[in-house]
Formats: C-alpha cells, sequence, structure tokens
C-alpha cells in the first residue's frame, strides 16, 4: 500500500532522507520552504518513502516492500504520468535514491517503461573565483532580484524568472522573504539569471539561465559569481546540479569555484513513448549500443505526427543527425549518408558540429559528403 502524507508528519520521514540530503530540495520540502508531497508505505510509521519535488523525484527506506513499489507504479504510470505533477509542465519522471537496492527494484516502478539511467554530478562551493564585480562588461549590469527591481522591470521580467519564483517557491512572495537571486541586465534587458532552487538552514542551490542570443559571452558564470557572493555573505555553503554531459554547466560551475562534491545516478522514464524511445535512443547511443539506438528511432520516425509531444516535431533534424552518426559507427556509409541528407533537408543546420564528428571520419572523402555539405553551407548563407 501507498499513503500520501500529510505536510505535519513529514519529519517522520527525515531520517529516511538523511543520505540524499546533498539533493537541498529534499530537506526543503520536509520543513515546507518548497512544495511537494510525500508518500509513504505507513503514516504512523513510514519504512518507506517517495518524495515529489519540484526539483525530481526521490526514494528512501526500504526497497524492499514489494506492496509499495507495485502502487508506486500505479501512482507514476496512472497519475503523474497524467499530469499530477508538483512541478507544471514536467515530462518525465527522474528519481533520486537511496540505498543503492533501490535501483533493482525500477523495472517494478516504472513497469510500462524501460527505466533509463541518467549520470549526474552535485557540485559544492565555499568561496567564489572568479572577480565577478570588476569582470562586468561595458553596457551590462549586475542587480539583486528584489520587489523593487522586480517592480522596474514589469512585463520585461522573463517568464522564467516568474515561474521559478511561483513554482520553486511557491509564490513571488514566498522568494521574497526566504529566496534569492540575480540578473544580470543589458540596457534595461534582462539576458542572464541565476536564483536560488531553494534554501534550507545556511545551505542553498542554485541555478542560472542565460538568454540563447547572450551566451558564450561569459555572462553565466559572472551572474552565477553574484548571486553565490550574495548568499556566502551570509550562508556557509551552495550547491548546484547538472547532468554528466552538460559540459557548459559543468564549465560555469568550475569556472565560479563549485568543487566535485559527489556523482550520482537517477532512473528516470517519460510521459510520453515516443518521447521515452528517443531518450533510450540517446542513452543507447551514449553507451556505443549503436543497434539498440537506431531501433529506438526508427520508432520515433515512424510516429504518426499526433502521438508526438508538441515540441517534439523541432527535434527531429537531431534525431536523424544521430541516426546518421550511428549508422557511421556501424560503418553503414550508404546509410548515413541518407540518413544525414534527411536531418538536412528537415531543418539540420549546425554544419559545423557535422563536420567534426569523428565519426563521419570515413565519409570525408565522398564526392556525396563534400556535395551535400556544400548544397547546404549555400542554403545557411542565403
Amino acid at each position: 500500500m501507498i499513503s500520501r502524507l500529510h505536510e505535519d508528519d513529514y519529519e517522520k520521514v527525515r531520517s529516511l532522507f538523511k543520505e540524499l540530503e546533498y539533493n537541498l530540495i529534499t530537506s526543503a520540502v520536509i520543513e515546507g520552504t518548497s512544495p511537494g508531497r510525500i508518500y509513504v508505505d505507513d503514516t504512523a510509521n513510514p519504512q518507506s518513502a517517495f518524495l515529489c519535488s519540484v526539483e525530481g523525484y526521490y526514494l528512501a527506506g526500504n526497497s524492499e516492500n514489494d506492496d509499495f513499489n507495485e502502487s508506486l507504479n500505479s501512482l507514476i504510470m496512472e497519475r503523474i504520468f497524467s499530469g499530477y505533477t508538483t512541478r507544471k509542465d514536467e515530462t518525465d519522471v527522474a528519481i533520486g535514491f537511496y540505498p543503492d537496492t533501490w535501483k533493482d527494484r525500477m523495472k517494478v516502478i516504472f513497469k510500462g517503461r524501460t527505466p533509463i539511467v541518467a549520470h549526474r554530478r552535485h557540485y559544492i562551493c565555499r568561496k567564489v573565483r572568479t572577480d565577478w564585480k570588476s569582470r562586468v562588461p561595458t553596457g551590462f549590469s549586475l542587480h539583486l532580484i528584489d520587489g523593487k527591481l522586480l517592480e522596474e522591470l514589469g512585463p520585461n521580467t522573463p517568464r522564467h524568472i516568474a515561474d521559478w519564483m511561483e513554482i520553486n517557491w511557491g509564490s513571488r512572495q514566498n522568494f521574497l522573504g526566504s529566496g534569492f537571486g540575480f540578473c544580470m541586465l543589458h540596457g534595461e534587458e534582462v539576458v542572464s539569471w541565476s536564483i536560488a532552487d531553494c534554501v534550507s538552514g545556511s545551505l542553498a542551490e542554485i541555478g542560472i539561465r542565460t538568454r540563447p542570443d547572450y551566451r558564450k559571452r561569459g555572462l553565466a558564470s559572472l551572474t552565477a559569481a553574484a548571486a553565490v557572493d550574495y548568499w556566502l555573505s551570509k550562508g556557509s555553503m551552495v550547491g548546484w546540479h547538472c547532468p554528466e554531459e552538460n559540459l557548459g554547466s559543468r564549465g560555469v560551475a568550475e569556472k565560479v569555484g563549485f568543487e566535485l562534491e559527489r556523482k550520482y545516478t537517477q532512473c528516470y522514464a517519460c510521459f510520453n513513448e515516443i518521447h521515452h524511445a528517443a531518450e533510450m535512443a540517446f542513452s543507447h547511443f551514449s553507451g556505443k549500443k549503436y543497434k539498440e539506438a537506431l531501433k529506438n528511432l526508427r520508432k520515433v520516425f515512424s510516429a504518426p505526427k499526433r502521438n508526438l509531444p508538441t515540441w517534439m516535431p523541432e527535434r527531429l533534424p537531431a534525431y536523424h543527425h544521430l541516426a546518421a552518426e550511428a549508422w557511421a559507427a556501424l560503418g553503414h556509409n550508404q546509410n548515413a549518408m541518407k540518413l544525414l541528407e534527411m536531418a538536412f533537408a528537415k531543418g539540420w543546420r549546425n554544419i559545423d558540429s557535422t563536420k567534426k564528428c569523428e565519426l563521419f571520419k570515413g565519409l570525408q572523402n565522398k564526392l556525396e559528403w563534400k556535395e551535400l555539405l556544400k548544397k547546404y553551407e549555400q542554403k545557411k548563407d542565403r
């Protein structure tokens, strides 16, 4: 059985989540400073617990409770996958866990989807390395996000900032009372912002976002450094989480002064079956299981458009490019060229990435390769 724990009783599970406190959001939910729900096997004496937060999902306690695990599968597949989420617009359920024995139970918990393993990093910062104050470019300025600034920005406040305050903190008022953040302005436009995901005692975790047209200028590291500096003047430590493969996020964190605290894994599954197949393809490709990657990509390519998430058609060129890479890795150059042509025809324009791809080395002396790149370079120029 599985039951939702009343908010007044969240402290009952604190000891179960002790080893997961490096995910600060677990403490924030238990303390009531961040929205969340907790489900347990026994509301009077919980031994297994599932915590739903705006930053992800977490499992703790006894992993061998079959009734709890099967009931959790029903909760995920029938309710959460249908939209009963803590964070709006979620597309997947990613679960962190302790102890490691939970990993062996994921096939039961995600029955109906094959669980995918995600590799992640946790960083902590106790001292800022970046002299951000002297490095703000001319025409730019850094500001604490407070009530006065939000009033001045008015409709120019990025939607993401407003959503972050509402989603992670429950309301703008809660954020202004207990949270913090900094934003970079170029003139009167907000171009980068770093806001606290959550706070617990003297600890905090932050995230970073920069407008696409302002990336690769070092603005993210300056904005994040300002936010960290602000918190360290009153707190003891700031945390940062990111996927193992997100080199950009890792680079920003390390530039600011964050140090790697641990690597860890999560297991996840996507609401939409075709989206899940695409994620499986990326996972297999990363593990050099190219045949399995192609098998899942075929599911994506053959799916009716009505079955795709609304955002997914825009990603199809990237999926076709990935299929081309997989065929090239298997030595099937003709299929690789065919999929590469499809990727370009559907809108792939990252020609520099194509040229640098090591898997395409066997194609680069072929006339078809040169003609294909020349054709789309000319289109890109136009």
